[in-house]
């Protein structure tokens, strides 16, 4: 296998980068050939590690399109923070000659994607060096786009009862980010007085600039919104635009400009981050951002952010590059709003035991996210308490082949892909566990509305949501905070009054969303 990595190793590092991505589909399948090959003995890491060193050990001397491609294929094999933060540095130091803008937004949204996915790859340098990046992708499109053309609107000159709403993605009430959309656009709307037009940008995981990285995201689209003009949530009728999926476009991102410039709506309001279309409209009139991962300040040019958490001291450092002032990140509850429950099951039409009790892991990057870790303090937990069993919901990428390596596990525990009505099946569970990861908040608001107890780390957005009586130190208190609901009925009932509690005020949009707007509004610079 030596000789022919090397050989194929010398024969794309000659290659033209017009040729590479001639080559990339060969090249792509070699590298999964390999990851295949490797996957059998990934336990231990020692082949792995030694794979990853061999295709890295001359990568000075490789031209840059190939020392991404290589060390987003060891960064996703070996889950190691090193290759993650080795290939931000690439991508930073890249000239922008060879690749451009575009190229560069693609490998932001890749890279944030990758990491996000996966905890092991988070670190302070990984995420400061991202925030660089897409701040020097907003100056560059500042200076394509001619913005000294924009000025900033002054208030007596906006319409105090237009506000639009900007998304980088817009799917169905199944998927958390546009159910925030919307429930923030129906309160503006209902209780703040505001005409609202959500604007879909399309600027989620955009393919425009596409170039080789190993296991390439795409974000989802869904085209037949670009025929709408209107759109219904809870009664409300909001203005729609979506943008078409060949995002960033400067066409598109200057008509959306004028459009703010000639309709001069009160201020904008951005759900997510990394959006250079809603963050270059946001120089016009004023932004209020609300990051999807809110329990960190997200990477936006915008104004103003609303954040679920105090800022930490890697929050600050992110602010400093991208020029906000921390004054104007304020933090409050995050809210939810739910898709309507539909039904009322019984746990034997899920197969599942009528007596006992019923742990809940839900996500859709479960693959990645209940890692060996955290499957093992699962294990740990059933094998005490034989009355238990799990249930995994979403998508769990190779749930059968991962769970092989826990057999006790396995035999205690049901996997429910895509389900339509998530509350129906979290209202047949009792105990919701999270592993360590980012996002997860609004499946753990749901299970709180439910009265199910969390189980989490304190970090991430969980965590946020949930707040701290439903913290654990680590993976060991976790299982032990588990058996403890199984065996103390009265602890139990007493944790899940204080989680039905939480879930009236993570559901209670009216008062936190229009106390936080009308609190950035009285700002002196919101005018």
């Amino acid at each position: 296998m030596q000789q022919e990595i090397e050989k194929r190793l010398l024969w794309l590092k000659g290659l033209t980068i017009e040729e590479y991505y001639e080559a990339f589909g060969d090249a792509e399948q070699w590298l999964q050939d390999l990851e295949q090959s490797i996957l059998p003995k990934q336990e231990d890491g020692d082949e792995t590690a030694a794979l990853c060193e061999k295709l890295t050990q001359e990568l000075s001397v490789y031209p840059v399109w190939m020392k991404i491609h290589l060390l987003s294929f060891c960064m996703k094999c070996s889950g190691e923070v090193t290759y993650a933060e080795w290939l931000m540095q690439e991508i930073l130091d890249a000239d922008y000659d060879i690749l451009g803008e575009y190229n560069k937004y693609f490998l932001y949204w890749q890279m944030s994607s990758s990491i996000f996915e996966n905890t092991k790859l988070q670190s302070d340098t990984v995420d400061l060096g991202r925030t660089s990046l897409y701040r020097e992708l907003y100056d560059a499109f500042c200076q394509a786009l001619h913005m000294e053309r924009f000025s900033y609107i002054p208030l007596e000159e906006r319409n105090q009862d237009l506000v639009f709403l900007f998304t980088a993605q817009f799917l169905t009430e199944n998927h958390a980010p546009t159910k925030t959309a919307c429930d923030r656009a129906y309160i503006l709307q209902k209780y703040l007085g505001r005409q609202v037009v959500i604007i879909n940008t399309a600027m989620m995981i955009p393919q425009k600039g596409d170039m080789p990285f190993y296991d390439r995201k795409r974000g989802e689209y869904l085209p037949d919104y670009r025929s709408i003009r209107q759109f219904s949530f809870r009664g409300e009728q909001f203005g729609f635009f979506q943008c078409e999926d060949q995002m960033p476009d400067l066409n598109t991102i200057q008509m959306l400009l004028q459009k703010v410039e000639e309709e001069k709506p009160y201020c904008i309001v951005s759900i997510g981050e990394g959006d250079l279309c809603a963050d270059l409209c946001g120089r016009i009139v004023p932004q209020i951002a609300i990051g999807t991962v809110f329990s960190q300040a997200a990477v936006t040019m915008a104004r103003y952010q609303v954040i679920g958490n105090e800022l930490q001291a890697s929050d600050y450092r992110k602010l400093q590059i991208l020029g906000t002032a921390p004054e104007n990140v304020k933090k409050t509850l995050f809210t939810f709003t739910f898709k309507k429950q539909e039904h009322h099951l019984k746990r034997t039409e899920l197969g599942l035991p009528e007596r006992g009790v019923i742990l809940l892991i839900t996500g859709w990057r479960l693959g990645n996210e209940a890692g060996n870790e955290f499957l093992r303090m699962l294990e740990r937990a059933v094998w005490r308490e034989d009355s238990m069993e799990a249930v995994f919901m979403g998508l769990f990428e190779g749930y059968e082949k991962v769970m092989e390596g826990f057999p006790h596990l396995l035999a205690k525990s049901h996997y429910f892909p895509y389900q339509e009505d998530a509350l129906a099946v979290t209202e047949c569970c009792d105990i919701y566990v999270n592993p360590k990861r980012k996002g997860g908040g609004s499946s753990s608001a749901e299970a709180l509305f439910m009265g199910l107890p969390v189980v989490t780390l304190p970090v991430g957005d969980v965590a946020a949501a949930a707040g701290e009586k439903f913290w654990v130190k680590d993976y060991g208190e976790m299982e032990n905070r588990i058996c403890r609901y199984c065996q103390d009925k009265e602890f139990y009932e007493e944790m899940s009054a204080l989680a039905r509690r939480r879930a009236e005020a993570l559901t209670d949009s009216k008062t936190h969303f229009c106390e936080i707007f009308r609190e950035m509004e009285q700002r002196p610079d919101f005018r």
